[in-house]
């Protein structure tokens, strides 16, 4: 555009100055008369109003261009603040979301901490569980052998169907054969007879007598 206006201005300022040497040529060659002036002034006039319209309408559209690039830059100044605005966001948004990523990262290794805790949790619990069962077992067959019925007497063989009031029978006639001076006194008699585990001693018995005395 700059270029365009100092075309322009150096055209009319060639013009008007071959137009000033033209007439001061003539001036000084040739005398004018009023008659010739006014024609000389009439025909100047009109190249001279050919002139400043043609600059107008040149100045004209220079004016329209430089509105349309004070337009365009305000447009672009717009659209930097947009973009600068846009970029601070876009920085913040990353910003953001390495934050959420960290505390993401953080939150699944205290899941993770807290799954192995959990894991390690049901291990010794299942380890527990085992361990009270294999006591409650072991404790079961004690007592088993402890409170079996069919308690085995020396020389006496089992029999189907055995129970406390058949061995106190067994016992009584065991007795009575053996001792039978015993077996007519009322004051001793069998309160429980009960077994020690075989792996302890099969031939051990327990033998509890309650101690009745007749007054």
């Amino acid at each position: 555009m700059e270029k365009d206006s100092s075309a322009t201005e150096q055209a009319l300022m060639e013009k008007d100055s071959s137009v000033t040497e033209q007439s001061l040529m003539e001036k000084d060659c040739v005398p004018l008369s009023e008659v010739g002036f006014k024609r000389w002034m009439i025909k100047n006039f009109w190249e001279l109003k050919e002139l400043v319209l043609t600059q107008c309408k040149e100045t004209k559209n220079l004016e329209k261009r430089f509105d349309e690039m004070l337009k365009r830059i305000d447009n672009i100044e717009r659209n930097t603040n947009e973009l600068m605005e846009l970029k601070n966001t876009t920085r913040e948004l990353s910003e953001i979301c390495t934050s959420l990523n960290s505390r993401m990262d953080q939150a699944e290794e205290r899941v993770l901490e807290v799954e192995d805790q959990l894991n390690e949790t049901k291990r010794q619990d299942k380890n527990r569980e085992k361990r009270i069962k294999r006591n409650e077992q072991s404790l079961q067959e004690i007592w088993d052998y402890v409170k079996r019925p069919n308690i085995r007497l020396i020389g006496v063989p089992e029999c189907d169907g055995e129970n406390e009031v058949k061995l106190e029978n067994t016992l009584q006639d065991i007795i009575q054969e053996n001792f039978p001076n015993l077996a007519k006194q009322d004051t001793i008699q069998p309160q429980a007879i009960q077994r020690t585990p075989q792996r302890y001693s099969s031939r051990r018995q327990i033998r509890k007598e309650k101690k009745h005395r007749v007054r």
